[in-house]
C-alpha cells in the first residue's frame, strides 16, 4: 500500500508518495556475487563431488595392478579429495550467498583446475609411454589380457575421464 503526503509550504505543493518495499524482495547483492549465483553452482558443485568420486574409483582400481606414475604420485586420493572439498564448498557457497564461502569456493575451484591441469599431464605420460614403468605379469599367462594390456586401457579411461 502506497501513501501519499502533501504539504504546502509558501505558495507550492510539494507531494510524496512513499512506496513500501515488497517482503518477497532478495536484498541487493554485489555484482561478483550476482554473477557466482548466475552461473549455476550447484551445478558445477555437484558435477565436481562426482568428477572427484569417479578419479577415487579409478584410482582405486588402478592401483590394484600397475606401476604408474599416476599411482606413484596419489592423484587419485589427493586429486579426488580436492575435488569433492571444491564440489562441497561450491554447493554450500550456492545454497547461502555468503561472500566468505563464495571466495573460498572459487579459490578451491581454481586449485581444483590446477589440480585437473597436473592430473592430465601425469595421465598423459603414462598412457603415451614415454616414461617407461615395466610391466611384470607374475602369472606367466601369455594370452592377450596380461597386466600390460590392462594398465594401457586403465590409463587411457583415466584420460579420456
Amino acid at each position: 500500500m502506497s501513501s501519499s503526503v502533501s504539504t504546502t509550504m509558501g505558495g507550492v505543493v510539494v507531494v510524496t508518495h512513499v512506496h513500501p518495499t515488497p517482503q518477497s524482495a532478495e536484498p541487493k547483492r554485489p555484482v561478483g556475487i550476482q554473477k557466482f549465483s548466475r552461473g549455476w553452482p550447484m551445478a558445477l558443485g555437484t558435477i565436481q563431488i562426482i568428477i572427484g568420486l569417479m578419479t577415487l574409483l579409478f584410482g582405486i582400481v588402478m592401483a590394484i595392478n600397475a606401476n604408474t606414475l599416476g599411482v606413484f604420485s596419489g592423484f587419485f586420493v589427493w586429486g579426488a579429495l580436492i575435488y569433492i572439498a571444491a564440489g562441497s564448498l561450491t554447493v554450500a557457497a550456492g545454497k547461502s550467498l555468503n561472500r566468505c564461502r563464495v571466495i573460498a569456493a572459487l579459490v578451491l575451484c581454481v586449485i581444483a583446475a590446477v589440480a585437473a591441469c597436473i592430473a592430465t599431464i601425469l595421465y598423459s605420460l603414462d598412457a603415451s609411454g614415454i616414461l617407461y614403468f615395466p610391466c611384470y605379469d607374475y602369472n606367466h599367462d601369455y594370452s592377450w589380457h596380461n597386466s600390460c594390456y590392462t594398465y594401457k586401457v586403465f590409463s587411457l579411461i583415466v584420460v579420456l575421464n
